[in-house]
């Protein structure tokens, strides 16, 4: 998943949406230098990302996308997962997107003093092009993944995911709806375990 199903799985606990935020950015056993709330967002982070990897339906997307992207199709993937989770969006969450997104970065804009350098850039990133808000249609999901691949280290061809997303819409959407579900009842029961976890 990416950034907007990270946040959305959080909920509404501060330390726990910081932790997950910057989860991407925090190596190896680096999260153990944080505050116990904020290493516990960082765990359950790698367990979204660890689930949402080795399931069969994303596996399924992936190999649907892979004579396209090659090996950046986990990446392309998971944007596609946050398209249809901000197209969808009033199903999950009682906030407008918009005011969500709002929300997100008043919560947190106070402690970005805390985060990884990387975490920082991309707050700055997010909150300028509006990225959340932009996940919600075709034209500003490719508008992302086309960024993401000026900044990709080797030829990605994100640049066409909008071409993609379009190709096998229903197909992309369909994967989405049988597998979010499922990851959002595994987030339910791992939360709680690692909250309690010493």
């Amino acid at each position: 998943m990416n950034y907007l199903a990270h946040l959305y799985l959080s909920g509404d606990v501060e330390d726990l949406v910081i932790g997950n935020f910057i989860g991407d950015a925090v190596r190896g056993d680096q999260y153990k230098r944080l505050k116990p709330a904020v290493q516990a967002g960082v765990r359950l982070h790698r367990e979204i990302d660890r689930f949402t990897d080795t399931h069969d339906t994303v596996r399924r997307s992936k190999k649907r996308m892979w004579h396209v992207f090659g090996r950046y199709s986990s990446v392309v993937a998971d944007i596609f997962l946050d398209h249809f989770l901000a197209r969808d969006w009033d199903t999950y969450h009682p906030q407008s997107l918009e005011a969500y997104a709002g929300s997100v970065e008043s919560m947190l804009r106070p402690r970005l003093a805390e985060f990884p350098e990387r975490s920082r850039r991309f707050f700055d990133y997010m909150t300028q092009n509006r990225v959340l808000l932009s996940y919600a249609s075709i034209i500003g999901t490719g508008k992302v993944l086309t960024q993401m691949a000026q900044r990709a280290r080797f030829e990605s061809h994100m640049e066409h995911g909008a071409a993609e997303l379009s190709r096998c819409y229903e197909a992309y959407r369909q994967d989405f709806r049988s597998f979010f579900p499922e990851l959002c009842t595994f987030v339910q029961t791992r939360q709680i375990e690692i909250t309690q976890e010493k």
